[in-house]
């Protein structure tokens, strides 16, 4: 499987993940390009990420510390100063490189950045492969409630790229290995 089409956005799968991404970053001229990661997905998937695409622009790294417990308004205030002093505006795009923390909070950071920003979903971990990263589902932590804080917003597209499972250990492939069996039992 290749890709996969819905009337909002595309989920590519691999090589093609990486073909469509190239094709999109020539074909839109952003104003600013940021990648957002947390040190697991900078330190392992990111040189992946980069070592394949095939642009000339520049990428601004935003890190953010990993965890759910960094799933918060907080953490969005964070990215949002940092945007803000790199000069994002409403032409900016962001990519979401990581798990599902990274994913919902970033797709929630673009979705209200100036009223909304481009954004892209690279899920970098089982788990948000099958979940996080798909159906347009954003948002972050309220104390110890999950995902009280959120919009639905679709991203521009989805990167599904399994060689990062390579990075995962047993307990994080169990984890969506549950995921699937959930959604498969549904």
């Amino acid at each position: 499987m290749q890709s996969i089409t819905t009337p909002s956005y595309s989920v590519h799968f691999n090589e093609a993940a990486f073909k469509a991404l190239n094709k999109h970053l020539d074909l839109n001229r952003y104003s600013k390009y940021f990648i957002l990661v947390d040190e697991n997905s900078h330190n392992y998937c990111l040189p992946l990420f980069m070592s394949h695409l095939e642009t000339d622009v520049e990428f601004e790294i935003i890190e953010i510390e990993s965890g759910e417990i960094n799933k918060n308004i907080s953490t969005c205030t964070q990215v949002w100063e940092v945007l803000s002093e790199l000069d994002a505006d409403r032409k900016s795009l962001l990519i979401n490189l990581g798990g599902g923390v990274i994913t919902d909070l970033g797709g929630f950071v673009a979705s209200t950045f100036k009223r909304g920003i481009d954004f892209v979903n690279v899920p970098t971990t089982l788990l948000s492969m099958v979940d996080a990263s798909v159906g347009g589902k954003t948002g972050v932590d309220l104390g110890t409630l999950k995902n009280q804080i959120g919009v639905i917003n679709q991203p521009v597209m989805v990167l599904v790229v399994t060689e990062f499972l390579k990075t995962l250990n047993d307990r994080q492939m169990k984890s969506g290995f549950a995921e699937m069996l959930k959604h498969g039992l549904i």
